[in-house]
């Protein structure tokens, strides 16, 4: 293993947030990002007073100019202020390049009546797209049929028409400028606007570091770009065909859609807002809806990020970032990107973030509440299908060379100390993300309210000088899931077609039941998947291929992928549908039913027996001994081994389990010691393992701890296994002459350091517990002091029990390690000797008591310090 002898590459590149700070705290940010164990970082204005000015050339020359004396390479984060596509404030209200809208306004008329005209109101900037007439039904404002298109009756700034008998409806479609989006941002959607944004932002930079690109000069990350057609009005239920909902627009779009509808493309407009469906077998409106949805979508993937993409590429440069996924908003317009595999298929990188408290431990399956105090995100989608959005883009298209990325950390609060963010690493690794964009480094003034926590903090945020720990921990983990092949065991239809169509089930609630029976799986755009083969009944794309292809339950699919799927059954690919059966949708919106065709190999289930059915095929890699909805897992095979990463996502629970593997795959790796370990990845060692009276491999976890599995040729360690294989068996046979020490509260001295001081200062008459309780808005080290007398030992294990949070462990003025999670465990045999034996813990909290940020005001405020029991275990 490479990580073994410190041979892993990087793979995080944080935020360095610039303010137009001087030269020498430009290189100080640059020397503490190195020293965090950090080899490139991502500059972002956050927001620079000169962004591709004189002061931004300064400050990129000085850190170019540290990045090369460190060997570190430099990304640039695509805009003065996210979401990227502002165009660094040149897109005035009237710019050609600005964001154009689609809307309607509709006319209503009791008929019969004859000769009625509507005025056409236009004001400066809009252009008439359409002007139809529909029949309403005074019972459902939805409800528009019978429409007909009178564009061509328009004359001198209004339209005639002869109303039949009932309520109709005159509505002119036109364009406008006006709309709750951003202001003043890009379309998108357009090329020659993101040409524009292209001159602007990557052009000048290229003129300054041409001879950099591609060394130095990593490339660009664009942060949240969007189509920008709505604002937040509709919150997460933000889906197309919401009656008044404005809609993206460009003379590209109009022309494909022109292409598309022929002569009903009057009428097909109309279907975004209404529904012309007269019974149950149409859904006229759900195909247009879609069709637009697509067709938007496309465009931004083609106009933005692939042309993008292509220019970094033709430049020598990487593209990388994010869009929006929140809440399903990855399929969404508006403030998403329409369609989360075509918004980044031109990236380097898969990208994804999680910021503002998105997913917290525990909160998997429920409504909860985050910054502000509002219940605004549901943790499924976080929990379950995020991540492997990112993941699975990685392991289908080849540019992404599996590459996929999170920017985490952000706008959690002083709240977060490096306890969640190992979680969250760790959440994020065993789902299949191997890249991270740490957010963020600061060198503004103490403090810098902006999205805490920021990592140095000028100094002041005391677990920095462990926050190297964790990111090194990061690289070495990364580095085992990268350069290889993932094994999924089932494969997920990305439903974003079926939701623009109607109902559907979304890919989270599958993944839910998938991942709590640890059923591994990867998502796939219909597009793409339609392009891949079925050999011998297995699906097949890059180097992945899975037996079963899982459906999202919905009103409906396209024909086209009905029909693809009927063909995949026959060559023995099994399909299963969970939920409702959707039916199959024509070209002309019409619903047929579809799985008659196949004769074999469908299946259709609820969600909750969706596992049993997935074992029913002999689906799943491992089984334990019970349920475990907390155990993850992810599977990663090199060609000279293959990882297995396994996590307790509880926060409470300790799961105690047997793991037995698929038929005939340990038989590969003899159960002997010479060809399967654990790998430590914190403190980078190996450990042997643990089997049960079956064979099966022992697995137990504390809450919120990961560990490694490697399946290999183990013979490089075989002496240091050997040895630790050694002292577990006399530990298991020396029980009888075992001893336990449980150190008293009281026994500890205890020296507090407020952070941005230096002096430690005795406290008189404290004991372990929560420091904070008598003193509320401490901040720094705890240092507990304390003397043992021991015998000649072999083997010691010191537990401190519950820490809050960070603990540094000393034995004899010697270091015995670092802890950020549980568990606070730590084996100091080697540090003891007979007699009498000084220990040292220093624990040190976050900033949360002494800043109390906004952010911080929705999340739990743990204890701070040594609450213990704490042990020590030796023979």
């Amino acid at each position: 293993m490479d990580v073994l002898q410190g041979k892993e590459d990087n793979y995080i590149l944080p935020f360095f947030w610039q303010h137009g700070e001087s030269k020498e705290l430009l290189e100080e940010g640059m020397q503490r990002i190195y020293d965090s164990g950090i080899k490139a970082v991502c500059v972002e204005s956050r927001p620079h007073p000169d962004f591709v000015g004189e002061g931004w050339w300064r400050d990129l020359d000085i850190i170019m100019a540290k990045a090369k004396e460190l060997n570190m390479r430099v990304w640039v984060l695509d805009d003065a202020h996210f979401p990227s596509g502002f165009c660094n404030g040149k897109i005035a209200p009237d710019s050609p390049y600005g964001k154009v809208y689609l809307t309607q306004y509709g006319v209503d008329i009791v008929g019969p009546k004859q000769g009625r005209s509507v005025f056409i109101i236009l004001e400066p900037g809009e252009e008439l797209v359409a002007v139809t007439i529909g029949k309403r039904d005074r019972n459902n404002q939805d409800s528009l049929t019978e429409v007909k298109d009178l564009t061509s009756q328009v004359s001198d700034g209004r339209v005639f028409v002869d109303v039949p008998n009932g309520l109709w409806c005159v509505n002119v479609i036109k364009t406008t400028r006006k709309g709750t989006g951003r202001k003043n941002y890009i379309n998108t959607i357009d090329h020659d606007a993101v040409r524009y944004f292209i001159d602007q932002i990557y052009e000048p930079h290229y003129a300054h570091y041409k001879d950099d690109f591609g060394k130095t000069f990593a490339g660009f990350f664009s942060d949240e770009p969007e189509i920008g057609s709505f604002g937040g009005e509709y919150g997460h239920d933000a889906n197309i065909g919401k009656f008044n909902m404005k809609m993206p627009w460009s003379q590209t779009l109009h022309e494909r859609l022109k292409e598309l509808w022929g002569s009903e493309f009057a009428e097909n407009l109309m279907a975004l807002w209404t529904t012309p469906d007269r019974n149950s077998n149409e859904n006229k409106s759900g195909l247009c809806r879609m069709q637009f949805a697509d067709i938007a979508a496309r465009l931004y993937g083609e106009n933005f990020c692939e042309q993008i993409g292509d220019w970094c590429r033709q430049h020598g440069v990487e593209y990388i970032g994010h869009v929006i996924e929140d809440g399903g908003m990855h399929a969404h317009m508006g403030i998403g990107a329409g369609h989360y595999f075509h918004a980044l298929w031109g990236q380097d990188m898969a990208g994804i973030d999680v910021v503002l408290q998105q997913i917290r431990p525990g909160l998997d399956d429920c409504k909860f509440h985050s910054v502000g105090g509002n219940l605004g995100y549901h943790g499924e989608l976080y929990h379950y299908a995020l991540a492997k959005l990112a993941a699975s883009l990685a392991h289908m298209d080849s540019k992404k060379k599996g590459r996929a990325l999170c920017e985490v950390f952000g706008a959690y609060g002083w709240a977060e100390g490096l306890k969640l963010m190992k979680w969250l690493l760790d959440h994020m690794l065993v789902n299949g993300i191997n890249y991270f964009v740490p957010h963020a480094f600061s060198m503004k003034d103490f403090p810098d309210p902006d999205c805490p926590p920021h990592f140095y903090a000028r100094g002041m945020n005391p677990q920095f000088p462990y926050f190297k720990n964790l990111m090194e921990y990061c690289n070495r983990v990364s580095h085992l899931i990268s350069n290889g092949v993932h094994i999924p065991a089932v494969a997920v239809v990305y439903p974003a077609e079926q939701e623009w169509a109607g109902e559907y089930l979304p890919v989270e609630a599958i993944g839910k039941q998938l991942l709590r029976n640890q059923i591994d799986y990867d998502i796939l755009p219909t597009d793409v998947l339609m392009t891949m083969t079925v050999v011998e009944g297995k699906l097949k794309w890059e180097n992945e291929q899975v037996p079963v292809l899982i459906l999202s339950g919905s009103r409906c699919i396209t024909k086209t992928l009905a029909d693809w799927l009927c063909k995949a059954a026959e060559k023995g690919l099994k399909i299963v549908v969970v939920g409702q059966k959707p039916l199959a949708m024509d070209s002309n919106g019409i619903l047929r039913e579809w799985t008659s065709q196949i004769k074999d190999n469908l299946t259709i289930c609820e969600q909750e027996d969706l596992a049993d059915i997935l074992y029913s095929f002999g689906i799943g890699e491992i089984k334990t001994k019970k349920y475990e909805p907390w155990l993850r897992y992810y599977h990663y095979k090199h060609q000279n081994g293959e990882f297995w990463l396994f996590m307790n996502q509880s926060e409470t629970e300790e799961i105690h389990t047997s793991l037995c593997f698929e038929d005939g795959m340990m038989d590969s790796y003899k159960m002997d010691k010479e060809s399967i370990c654990w790998y430590q990845a914190w403190e980078n060692t190996v450990e042997p393992c643990e089997w049960d009276e079956k064979h099966d491999l022992s697995l137990q976890l504390v809450p919120g701890e990961m560990k490694v599995l490697y399946m290999g040729d183990c013979t490089p360690y075989a002496k240091i296994l050997a040895e630790k294989q050694e002292l577990m068996k006399l530990k298991k046979a020396a029980v009888s002459q075992a001893g336990k020490i449980k150190i008293a509260p009281a026994a500890w001295k205890l020296w507090i350091k407020e952070t941005g001081t230096e002096k430690y200062v005795l406290q008189e008459r404290e004991e372990t517990g929560d420091f904070c309780r008598k003193h509320p808005y401490f901040c720094g080290v705890m240092r507990y002091e304390t003397t043992v007398f021991l015998p000649k030992v072999k083997s010691c294990e010191l537990n401190l029990g519950e820490v809050y949070e960070t603990a540094h462990v000393l034995v004899n003025e010697k270091e015995a390690g670092v802890r950020v999670a549980l568990p606070y465990s730590f084996e100091i045999g080697k540090l003891l000797h007979e007699g009498e034996n000084r220990i040292i813990v220093e624990v040190v909290n976050t900033l949360a008591n002494r800043q109390r940020d906004f952010f911080s005001m929705t999340m739990p405020i743990e204890p701070s310090g040594l609450i213990g029991p704490v042990t020590l275990d030796y023979f």
